[in-house]
């Protein structure tokens, strides 16, 4: 965690995603590489009727799109299509 103990939270809908995707990501090896990744802490994640949701809590708010632009966006799984990294 941070020096003040604060944390981010990063929640995700992937519209049209399921099962099939989050096997896309296991097997791609996303989600392992994901488990040691510089900041991550851990991740809440499952398919709803019409998207697959995953919220994630990370050490850093940068820590989260460095790992998206290292390591998701060079390989998606198929299927899907990234949108640009949105910054508030």
């Amino acid at each position: 965690m941070t020096t003040k103990g604060s944390a981010y939270v990063r929640a995700a809908n992937m519209r049209g995603a399921g099962a099939a995707f989050a096997n896309g990501m296991r097997h791609a090896g996303i989600l392992d590489v994901l488990q040691t990744a510089p900041g991550f802490r851990g991740r809440w994640r499952g398919a709803t009727s019409t998207k697959y949701r995953a919220i994630d809590l990370w050490d850093l708010r940068e820590d989260c799109p460095a790992f998206v632009e290292g390591n998701v966006t060079p390989h998606p799984p198929p299927g899907i299509e990234l949108r640009a990294h949105r910054s508030k």
